[in-house]
């Protein structure tokens, strides 16, 4: 594990230093949106796993994804810092920004990778983070690039989906744009004291909800939707890991 540890810092230190030369290009040749940054920025995350030889990423409904290029918003479960990185195995498109509490724009190297690619960061508990969300969501989105949100606002300590909360689908349905679930599985627990923990992480894109399909409902009601088929597929991911072993 100290090998892995070793080898991530070096490339997070190389990583800082080239997203922060595409930042600059980004900012000279205009536009809001930072493009080169956030192509970069799929590179950087996906070597995380990439490097371990303890994790392996499985990908599910890549052909969920809408191929047109138009922004979306999307939403996972959250059960790990690690589900930051391996939401990066979606595919590229236009890139998207996520949603991130203040706190994590705290931790070396992550947080300055947050900053240069000027993700969406929040004061959890606060009168002004809604506010935010709506407000910065809604630039991104109107610039082409889709914006990731983590419904539930905190990871889950017990593996469960928890209560998602209205600010993503308030945001879908002011700015008319479709939503993209998507399910996370494998991330808690990877580093133990003994080492890296052999696990398999998947990541699982369900279909895409049509913005026609909740127009005019109630947010909550929209939340609660997609909890709902979060929290079904998520059982379904698990309950295909224990049949092998029960037969």
């Amino acid at each position: 594990m100290i090998l892995y540890i070793l080898v991530i810092v070096v490339w997070a230190l190389l990583s800082l230093v080239a997203m922060a030369i595409t930042a600059l290009i980004d900012l000279l040749v205009g536009g809001g949106e930072r493009r080169l940054t956030l192509w970069l920025s799929y590179v950087v995350a996906r070597m995380v796993y990439r490097l371990s030889p303890a994790w392996k990423v499985r990908i599910e409904g890549r052909e969920n994804f809408p191929a047109d290029g138009r922004p979306y918003v999307i939403t996972a479960n959250h059960q790990s810092f690690f589900d930051i990185p391996l939401m990066f195995f979606i595919p590229p498109r236009n890139g998207f920004n996520f949603v991130s509490k203040v706190e994590v724009r705290k931790i070396p190297a992550i947080g300055w990778m947050l900053g240069l690619r000027n993700d969406i960061v929040i004061q959890r508990g606060t009168t002004k983070a809604a506010a935010a969300v709506m407000e910065q969501g809604t630039k991104h989105l109107k610039g082409g690039t889709s914006v990731v949100i983590f419904p539930e606002g905190t990871r889950s300590k017990d593996g469960q989906v928890h209560l998602f909360k209205e600010g993503a689908f308030r945001l879908a349905q002011e700015c008319g744009v479709d939503i993209v679930p998507c399910v996370l599985d494998g991330t808690p627990n990877l580093l133990t004291k003994r080492g890296l923990k052999r696990s398999i992480l998947t990541l699982r894109i369900l279909p895409t909800i049509k913005a026609e399909q909740f127009e005019g409902q109630n947010p909550r009601e929209v939340a609660q939707r997609v909890q709902q088929l979060t929290a079904e597929a998520l059982a379904d991911l698990r309950e295909r890991v224990k049949q092998p072993s029960s037969k």
